[in-house]
């Protein structure tokens, strides 16, 4: 599958906390938001740039500004998907879903979730395959 794909299947499974996501679809939907994310925070530290570039400073506040609340409204809208997604592919190893909740824990919990992204899909069907 393509990048594309993924994250269109991101998008179309939002609230869906049934079934199972493979590991390709993990790790694309999680290479798009770095680079979503990496643009709109590059985008937030232009101002000094138009300063230097001789641009009036209301043009860098302006740009600044908007992608600021870009940023903001994109990381609020993925919160839901990203936490199905998780659900998800928790169900894909054969694991419940409700063990995301371990993530919650500083540093350790959020290192546990990310090995269990790393992992195999379980073979054939498990428990949480939709009929």
């Amino acid at each position: 599958m393509n990048l594309f794909f993924a994250y269109r299947l991101f998008w179309l499974n939002y609230t869906n906390f049934k079934g199972r996501s493979v590991r390709w679809e993990f790790w694309y939907v999680l290479l798009w938001h770095i680079a979503i994310e990496s643009i709109l925070a590059g985008m937030t530290r232009t101002r000094d740039i138009f300063d230097l570039l001789g641009f009036d400073s209301h043009v860098g506040i302006i740009v600044v500004a908007v992608s600021s609340v870009l940023l903001a409204l994109y990381q609020i809208a993925i919160i839901l998907p990203c936490i199905t997604l998780i659900v998800r592919r928790l169900h894909d190893i054969n694991v419940s879903g409700w063990i995301a909740l371990v993530g919650l824990i500083p540093a350790v919990g959020q290192l546990m979730i990310l090995l269990m992204m790393c992992a195999k899909s379980s073979p054939g069907l498990n428990q949480y395959d939709e009929e």
